[in-house]
């Protein structure tokens, strides 16, 4: 808010009406803030005069920050997306990328729940079979990661989803920019303190499966189903009516055992303060989250220091903007077989006991006594899950450490009136440390025969290593009369993928002590190696310049050259063009009859984007048992590697080339009743060709690794649409915003002619593989046979198709090629993990001092292939757990009914071998991710303790979840090209929260 063209202070809160000190000489004030309408209002006698902030369509002057830019909100031509700062804070979390959800149309976030990991967030699908981040540029440095940013730290989030807002990103922007800027200082000195701390709730884990005697008479009904008697190895002669229970049977909840309820804080101080020649801002952070899984915890200090100083009447400008962050987590495995959440709640047998309470002398190699663990080694067919409590417990001092330290310093100099240079240099580095200790064990049916240690430690982790990058631009922003001009011209060199790392593993330790884990102690060497990456160089030159006339027609035009290291030089070098406009047609004369909609702009763009995340080369160095040897990993390129007499052959491809991206976006933007409802809206189109992938050689190749081959393309089409409404209604005032999102993804080509791939199949497990990749297809498509039924009795079985293994009560396949025998070729796509629709719906109503918010996402229309079904519905899929579907609603001739097969100890075709669509669920869910209720004390309390403002909260996280799938958690992340599939989900939980905010 400025009073005669002096900031007297902010407004965060812009639904109240606000008292403000008059200055003693003024008689007529004018009152201004950006988003609402100006106001002369006349002070005379008054001391102290009351002003109401009125929305007003000035909102669009709001700058938004853009590529190596800032625009007005009402100049932009591309599709961006800008994220309020409130609204990332709005739900507890360490991570931005997390916060990002639901927050803005175009963008799909799928929250991996485990302390301290990263959301995946995609824009406008997917483009690429190896790698769909998007890129990240923090204060003009890019990066692949901002897991260790500070969310409290960020000033502005844009995302660019566009090429006519991305493509000056060049061969990096395929998949998205988004674009972070963080807090600078202001004049005068403030100090913030935020707080919260609360309780996750892991809940009663999976309601469909059994307990111990239960488990004992499925048994019993897989006898009197086959036929078959035994004397048991643990209930008895089959002979028997009933099982008989052994004294050292327990009911173990297993989910129940590996979890708890989990603490969760947050602190943050920051302070800023300055001049008119100088600004500062500093901020420190400290978050600590102990994980639902026992043991498993993360922890994470931060610290920022950004800074800005002028001379010579502003002409030069200079700055910096440094954050570090120092984590440590126990961390703990996720969709997969080994997994705690599968291990425990899919794998293991209730009757196992945590400890064992009675002795059991006779075990399969360890005599039992009692306080020792419990596990599979108790007696025969008590399966091969691990005793996870045992696990979780002995790896409770395994750690990782990681330094991250992200910065930039840059010089500004006007050179004339609206003609900027300006040069940045910034980078970023990372350094860890990791360790770990194995115990021999003795209560599985399976053991470890020996225990061991290893460590290691590196700089340059995640996909970027450690890099830096350099960007000159020059910056024309004039206007004549009724034309204005933004252009930027630019240089930029960007080093990626600098680092090494060390490791090594021994064995055969004397003690388990936790102070003799060195790597000097073990008496054995199991291996001892390193690696240095091999970094990647990036040239480029942009150009951009965007042009406007009269305010009403907009141009935008972008070129960028990249040349990359990763390319045979044939191949280096890319040009990425892009041309976008804009009409506000609302300016115009035959518009202004229409006065419900008060602003309009048609925006359409198109160009080109590219790719070069999608493949990271990397030169290694290994040694094992003091053998060494180098490999030389290169899409352009080749190498060889020796390790111990073994030589690998990398082969040569010169022919890869970008992949490239081509974008179209329609859309318009509208205000509507002065601004109190606005609409955003975009129709886009991106088709990706030339996408690299290394598929699998023949095995007359040897070991020879494929090369990195242009094999296929892709598209996605969708709608992005934002609503939001604001009024005041007295003193009550509301603001809601509904998100929506939508992609359909489909592979439109591979190369099939010259390297003879049809298809590729991934998400390998027991029973093959889940997914296929296949022209016409959306990426990740589920792929097996489509379960007709299941066979009733012995006549049917004889009349339909030929099916191997058929039987009454076992599936029946569809005969889709009508050969009459179901083979491989009766297989087709049974799922898409691809929702319909995602949706975000954020509501905030305030009343007085009372404040209300709500956020809801939802996702519509995906499927999940639910693998934990394999484990716990077929009696042969392994002897662990097993679902209450098997016991009570499996098929017998009594109860032909069903869609679960007959509980039977058979396994083949026609039971658990092959991929089906009886694994498949509606994914489809609604949850409430956060409620908060707030209070602001009032000044006329908090003045007394020199506090600005204080405000306290209540706040409740994943409240409710509405959905039908039957797993944990219907939010499945893991690999892009086995998105879907539940192999043991860690779940997002419930969280109760309290926190406060106090300015100073």
């Amino acid at each position: 808010v400025t009073v005669q063209g002096t900031v007297i202070g902010a407004i965060t809160d812009l639904n109240g009406a606000y008292s403000i000190k008059v200055p003693s000489q003024a008689s007529v004030l004018l009152f201004s803030s950006v988003g609402y309408t100006t106001q002369q209002v006349t002070v005379g006698s008054q001391n102290a005069i009351d002003i109401v902030l009125v929305s007003d369509v000035t909102a669009l002057s709001e700058v938004v920050v853009t590529g190596y830019t800032q625009q007005r909100r009402r100049d932009l031509t591309g599709s961006v997306g800008v994220i309020e700062p409130t609204k990332l804070t709005a739900v507890p979390t360490g991570n931005v990328s997390n916060a990002l959800q639901g927050r803005t149309s175009g963008v799909t976030v799928i929250e991996d729940a485990r302390p301290g990991e990263t959301a995946k967030v995609r824009i406008r699908g997917f483009s690429s079979f190896q790698n769909n981040d998007p890129l990240y540029v923090v204060d003009g440095v890019p990066t692949s990661d901002i897991s260790s940013m500070n969310p409290n730290d960020v000033e502005s989030i844009s995302v660019l989803k566009d090429a006519g807002a991305a493509s000056i990103y060049g061969s990096r922007a395929s998949n998205g920019v988004i674009v972070v800027t963080t807090r600078k200082g202001s004049k005068g000195t403030k100090v913030s303190y935020n707080m919260y701390y609360g309780t996750q709730l892991p809940g009663n884990g999976p309601t469909n499966l059994l307990n111990a005697n239960d488990y004992a008479q499925l048994q019993w009904l897989i006898y009197r189903n086959d036929g078959t008697g035994e004397v048991h190895p643990v209930y008895g002669p089959s002979s028997q009516a009933q099982p008989k229970m052994p004294d050292w049977a327990a009911n173990t909840n297993w989910y129940k055992a590996i979890t708890r309820n989990a603490m969760k804080m947050n602190h943050d101080i920051s302070l800023s303060g300055g001049s008119d020649n100088a600004k500062f801002f500093a901020a420190i952070g400290a978050l600590a989250q102990d994980g639902i899984v026992i043991y498993t915890d993360y922890k994470k200090y931060t610290g920022r220091f950004n800074s800005e100083f002028t001379f010579l009447k502003d002409r030069i400008k200079i700055g910096e903007n440094f954050s570090m962050a120092y984590s440590t987590n126990h961390g703990t495995g996720n969709l997969d077989e080994s997994s705690a959440i599968q291990q425990s709640a899919y794998r293991t047998q209730p009757i196992i006991p945590v400890r064992m309470k009675v002795a059991v002398p006779g075990g399969l190699s360890h005599s039992f006594v009692p306080g020792e663990w419990g596990g599979t080694g108790i007696a025969a067919r008590l399966g091969q899950a691990e005793n996870e409590v045992a696990s979780l417990t002995r790896a409770k001092d395994n750690n990782n450490y990681n330094m991250h330290i992200i910065g930039s310093a840059f010089l500004e100099v006007k050179i004339l009136q609206g003609l900027t240079f300006k040069s940045t240099l910034g980078g970023t580095f990372d350094n860890g440390y990791y360790m770990g200790y194995s115990y021999k064990t003795y209560e599985r049916s399976e053991n470890n025969s020996t225990n061991s240690f290893y460590e290691g430690a590196y700089y340059g982790g995640g996909n970027d290593g450690n890099n830096w990058v350099s960007t000159n631009q020059l910056t024309l922003d004039k206007t004549f009369g009724q034309h204005k001009i933004l252009a930027v011209l630019g240089y930029e060199a960007v080093r990626t993928g600098i680092g090494r790392g060390v490791s090594g593993t021994r064995a055969g330790y004397f003690t388990d002590d936790v102070l003799y884990r060195t790597l000097d102690n073990g008496s054995n060497i199991q291996n001892a190696s390193s690696y240095l990456s091999t970094p990647i160089t990036l040239e480029s030159q942009f150009l951009r310049a965007d042009y406007s006339f009269m305010d009403k027609y907009i141009l935008s035009a972008t070129v960028r050259r990249d040349g990359s290291s990763k390319f045979a030089e044939k191949d280096r070098f890319g040009i990425f063009p892009s041309f976008s406009a804009g009409w506000r047609i609302s300016d115009e004369e035959f518009f202004k009859g229409i006065t419900f909609i008060n602003d309009m702009k048609i925006r359409g763009s198109w160009g080109t984007m590219g790719n070069q995340l999608a493949v990271s080369p990397t030169n290694q160095f290994f040694a094992y048992g003091g053998s060494a040897g180098s490999s030389f990993y290169d899409i352009g390129g080749s190498g060889t590697s020796s390790q111990q007499g073994f030589r690998q052959t990398r082969i040569a491809n010169p022919d890869a080339k970008w992949e490239t991206s081509e974008n179209s976006n329609i859309g318009f933007d509208a205000g509507l009743l002065s601004s109190k409802i606005g609409i955003k809206f975009d129709w886009y189109s991106k088709k990706t060709k030339d996408l690299l992938y290394n598929p699998e050689l023949p095995a007359t190749a040897g070991s020879a690794d494929a090369p990195y081959v242009n094999v296929a393309s892709m598209s996605n089409t969708g709608v992005d649409m934002e609503l939001s409404y604001k009024e005041k209604f007295g003193e009550v005032g509301f603001d809601g915003s509904l998100i929506f999102t939508t992609y359909n993804n489909k592979i439109t080509g591979i190369a099939e002619g010259k390297y003879g791939i049809k298809y590729f199949d991934y998400a390998g497990v027991r029973i093959g593989n889940l997914i296929r990749n296949q022209t016409g297809q959306p990426m990740s498509s589920f792929f097996g046979y489509q379960v007709q039924g299941l066979f009733q009795d012995a006549a049917e079985v004889t009349s339909a198709a030929k099916q191997d293994g058929a039987a009454p009560g076992f599936f029946r396949f569809k005969d889709l090629d009508g050969d009459g025998t179901i083979t491989p070729a009766d297989r087709t796509f049974i799922g898409n993990p691809n929702p319909k629709f995602t949706y975000g719906l954020n509501l905030a109503v305030t009343y007085k001092n009372f404040d209300l918010t709500a956020f809801f996402f939802g996702s519509q229309g995906n499927d999940i292939y639910n693998w934990n079904t394999w484990w716990i519905d077929f009696w042969p899929s392994f002897q662990g757990q097993k679902s209450t579907n098997l016991l009570y609603r499996s098929w017998t001739p009594e109860h032909p009914n069903t869609n679960v097969p007959k509980a039977t100890n058979l396994s083949n075709f026609s039971t658990n071998t092959q991929s089906s669509s009886y694994y498949i669920e509606d994914g489809s869910y609604l949850r409430m991710k956060n409620l908060q209720l707030g209070y602001t004390i009032p000044e006329s309390i908090t003045s007394k303790i020199n506090i600005k403002s204080l405000h306290v909260y209540v706040q409740g996280v994943n409240l409710y979840t509405f959905t039908k799938y039957s797993g944990l958690d219907p939010e499945i992340g893991g690999d892009d090209r086995a998105r879907g599939v539940d192999g043991g989900n860690y779940p997002t939980v419930k969280q109760v929260i309290f926190g406060l905010n106090v300015n100073f």
